[in-house]
């Protein structure tokens, strides 16, 4: 294991005090967690284009340091390159979060996948998976493909939630633009989505237009607040406190370059009430969560 700066800080975390705050209820609405060889080679691929990833514990080591913070539930995402790895995925997921029952495994799945709907309905009945994650960039698919339709359809019947990576970071390409969801909410206008990454940094506000617009759909704010990079936006603050239901606190945990600690920490020191911040910590998250339609 290297050993830097963010190592000792995630490892010594509880002994620095850090998991004391005023908010006691913290669900982080946006980790990953892979096998150690595929998450490995993710952080590689960032690493090799300047980043810095320097969470590289293996997984028990992360999700201690999470509840060291005060992390109590977690959305954990998973998400593939190609078909017919979903499935595994799928399978490794359930088993981490058997033995960590404070996790909330969202399947992956691939447009080209053999067998979509055996592959979804082991996840979401046989496991009750709360839904599922699409990463458009890295499966290089928009999110009105007709190749992902059945999948819509199967979580609208559900009330299940779908969570979609539609923002340019870390590369902007023609897939990963909000406006595509436009599509998909003409024919599933009941359907639970999560917009992650807040459509930034280009789609922002239609993303906070749809979210107004439509009773089920979530920003989630991974790697956005607390981040060094991207300072907080008044039109960000704005929004939140316009829309207190609708935004969902995440870190996109352990594939960051900043502290999660911050993250949550940021949080805090929002200009916001104590009522504002407890519905981004926790209960838009848990309303997600929840199979009833809202």
């Amino acid at each position: 294991m290297t050993t830097n700066t963010h190592d000792k800080f995630a490892i010594n975390a509880k002994n620095n005090g850090e998991g004391m705050y005023d908010i006691q209820k913290i669900c982080d609405a946006h980790i990953h967690l892979f096998p150690d060889r595929l998450m490995g080679a993710i952080l590689d691929w960032f690493v090799q284009r300047g980043w810095t990833m320097p969470y590289r514990q293996p997984v028990e080591t992360l999700l201690n340091y999470l509840e060291n913070i005060g992390v109590t539930s977690a959305f954990v995402l998973g998400y593939v390159h190609k078909k017919d790895m979903a499935a595994g995925i799928n399978a490794w997921l359930k088993d981490v979060c058997e033995k960590f029952p404070w996790l909330h495994p969202f399947a992956a799945l691939h447009q080209d996948d053999t067998g979509q709907e055996k592959i979804l309905s082991q996840a979401l009945d046989e496991w009750d998976f709360p839904g599922v994650k699409i990463h458009t960039f890295v499966q290089n698919v928009a999110a009105n493909d007709e190749r992902l339709w059945p999948m819509y359809r199967m979580l609208s019947e559900r009330r299940k939630g779908i969570i979609l990576h539609l923002s340019g970071l870390p590369i902007e390409t023609p897939n990963t633009r909000v406006d595509a969801l436009l599509d998909v909410l003409k024919s599933f206008p009941n359907l639970k989505i999560t917009i992650a990454h807040m459509g930034l940094p280009k789609d922002f506000s239609l993303a906070v237009k749809l979210a107004a617009n439509y009773s089920n759909v979530y920003l989630d704010t991974a790697y956005m607040l607390g981040n060094p990079r991207f300072p907080l936006q008044e039109d960000w603050l704005k929004a939140i406190d316009a829309n207190p239901t609708k935004f969902i606190y995440g870190s996109d945990f352990p594939i960051m370059d900043y502290s999660p600690h911050d993250a949550i920490q940021a949080v805090n020191l929002l200009p916001l009430t104590k009522e504002v911040k407890t519905q981004l910590l926790w209960d838009n998250a848990q309303r997600f969560l929840h199979t009833e339609k809202s």
